[in-house]
């Protein structure tokens, strides 16, 4: 009787613990399989995670590669600038490939267009997916980079002919008239081209005077200037006339204070390899055909109009090789007249039937090494 008793309150007790548990851990009873479902899910939630950010991180630090790829490519098109501005005028024109070492796929590229242009591409991991390609492009604002330039305008005389480009810095469209006589780009406006006038030489006050006296009034006299002693010279005023010649056989420089004039049949002579510099402190007034060039080359007659100088005058019928820069003056080419070559002033008058030809090889003469304009465009893959 006593055991029967003891068994009951065994199971009892038994009985109340178990429910005491299900009480307490409702969730845990029969649960394992949800649990384990929960694990799975967020498991797939962290992999789908993973796997959307992997494309990101890559092209981030794909993105950081290239862009660092663009910057050497960029450093080595400067680099090749720097390279080809003092040697423009002696490199050939067309593509030029600068290499560090033999099958290197980092390098940079020189093409030259004309002695005012020239390209500059730097080149890093060629034929990879790494490849970054910068393209500089360097445009120098030459002294004789137009046929005409009126930094203020220019008038076109009736059946003229001009064949080469026109530019003025004015934005004005009536600045420059008789655009139909122009054979060549359509003419700039707002060129923005410096018209600073020339520097005068170091010391050229200093000069000493040409052997013989400039003035030459009186008739038929004859001077030499072969530039033996140095060919650089000062006159307070060059006057030729009444048959007079002066005669250049070296490469002659003047720098005249006042007026240059030549008329009345005088000639100025430029022998075959010669050549005439002129700096004008004052107007020029060369009237017709008092220029002979016989070589036909422009660079061989050059003009440098100082501040002081307001007026070039290139008469009727006058047949000129040159190249004239002066910036303050007003210049003008009589009717019938003929020039080869490139006239740049404050503005130009041409007048009726008469003939400009721009000389392309004077791009680049009087233009400083790293002188002009920059531009710049970047083209990474």
């Amino acid at each position: 009787m006593g055991k029967q008793v003891t068994l009951r309150k065994r199971r009892v007790v038994a009985l109340t613990k178990k429910r005491r548990d299900e009480e307490l851990y409702p969730v845990l009873r029969g649960s394992a399989g949800s649990v384990l479902l929960v694990i799975i899910i967020t498991m797939v939630i962290l992999a789908s995670l993973t796997a959307a950010l992997l494309p990101t991180l890559f092209t981030t630090e794909m993105g950081q590669v290239s862009a660092s790829g663009a910057m050497k490519a960029y450093y080595l098109a400067e680099a090749g600038g720097r390279y080809a501005l003092p040697r423009l005028a002696s490199i050939a024109d067309g593509t030029h490939t600068f290499k560090f070492f033999s099958g290197g796929g980092t390098f940079f590229q020189i093409e030259k267009i004309s002695n005012t242009q020239f390209t500059s591409t730097g080149i890093v991991s060629e034929g990879t997916n790494l490849e970054a390609r910068v393209v500089i492009t360097y445009r120098l604002n030459g002294t004789f980079d137009y046929g005409l330039f009126g930094s203020d305008g220019i008038t076109i005389g009736n059946n003229a002919d001009v064949v080469g480009p026109v530019g003025t810095n004015s934005d004005n469209p009536d600045d420059i008239s008789g655009e139909e006589y122009v054979t060549g780009p359509e003419p700039e406006f707002s060129a923005d081209k410096d018209m600073a006038p020339m520097d005068l030489p170091a010391g050229a006050a200093l000069w000493p005077p040409p052997p013989d006296n400039l003035d030459m009034s009186s008739n038929n006299r004859t001077v030499n200037l072969d530039g033996s002693d140095g060919g650089y010279y000062y006159a307070e005023t060059i006057d030729i006339s009444n048959n007079s010649i002066v005669n250049i056989t070296g490469n002659v420089t003047i720098y005249v204070s006042g007026t240059t004039t030549a008329s009345n049949n005088s000639t100025i002579n430029i022998n075959s390899g010669a050549s005439l510099t002129i700096y004008a402190g004052d107007d020029i007034n060369l009237s017709n055909n008092s220029i002979n060039n016989p070589d036909q080359t422009p660079a061989d007659f050059i003009i440098y109009g100082l501040a002081g100088c307001d007026s070039i005058d290139l008469s009727n019928n006058s047949d000129t090789y040159a190249a004239i820069y002066a910036p303050t003056a007003e210049i003008t080419l009589g009717n019938n007249g003929i020039f080869h070559g490139s006239l740049v002033g404050e503005t130009i008058t041409i007048g009726n039937n008469a003939a400009i030809y721009y000389d392309e090889s004077l791009q680049g003469v009087g233009s400083g090494s790293g002188g002009g304009v920059v531009e710049q465009y970047f083209t990474p893959n």
